[in-house]
């Protein structure tokens, strides 16, 4: 399963991803993988995360962005994607129906061109189950293992007048609690913000840190215990 967040702040774009995914071998048994890179950046502005058939939605961005031109905005790109996964499933879908076809899914977010600029920040969902055609959401995205990942993050999530810097706490407290949760999701996290400034990638390693700190403290609070000077 995956876990896919994709969120607008104040000053850009947060998105961030796990990287397991389940399968079952011939015995029937679980076999996972957490090297799963799900967050493939298409240009300095705009990037695109896979659901689904990982090999299949992998295969298809790889695929696209050979012929991607790097000055072209969130909007373009979404759209032009949207048109080359039709066209790429054609041959599936007149060959035996759409049951025929690896279920897939993107998240694409950016920054659209304004005045010569990139400013406005945008999220489109593409996906197989509705054939492909581009879905814009106002202020986050969600895909994979939703369930739980939408109760945590609408809980917290405030639009989008929060910093870069607080919606990837919110990203990677999602993230981690999910896992913690369901192992379905999990592995290791990709998150990278887009601003002005471009496509930059996020150390999340501070951001577990404060997590785990901040649960240990829960934990010994409500057992009545006080903190190690070392763990403090």
């Amino acid at each position: 399963m995956t876990l896919l967040i994709s969120a607008k702040c104040k000053d850009g774009i947060v998105l961030g991803s796990d990287s397991r995914s389940v399968m079952q071998d011939s015995s029937g048994a679980r076999v996972i993988n957490d090297n799963e890179e799900k967050l493939i950046t298409l240009n300095e502005y705009c990037c695109v995360m896979v659901a689904g058939d990982s090999q299949a939605g992998v295969y298809l961005i790889n695929k696209f962005k050979k012929n991607n031109n790097k000055t072209k905005d969130v909007v373009q790109l979404s759209q032009e994607l949207s048109e080359f996964c039709r066209k790429e499933y054609k041959p599936y879908i007149n060959f035996g129906g759409s049951s025929n076809c690896p279920r897939v899914s993107f998240i694409i977010a950016g920054l659209e061109k304004e005045n010569k600029k990139y400013t406005n920040p945008k999220i489109f969902v593409i996906s197989s189950d509705t054939s492909f055609f581009t879905g814009e959401e106002n202020y986050y995205a969600i895909v994979g293992k939703d369930d739980i990942s939408n109760y945590l993050f609408t809980k917290l999530y405030n639009k989008y007048s929060i910093s870069s810097e607080k919606m990837t706490e919110l990203i990677v407290q999602c993230l981690y609690d999910t896992e913690k949760i369901d192992g379905e999701a999990g592995g290791k996290m990709h998150l990278v913000s887009i601003t002005e400034y471009g496509v930059g990638e996020i150390k999340i390693e501070p951001y577990i840190e404060t997590i785990i700190q901040r649960d240990l403290v829960e934990i010994m609070d409500s057992n009545g215990e006080s903190i190690p000077e070392d763990k403090k």
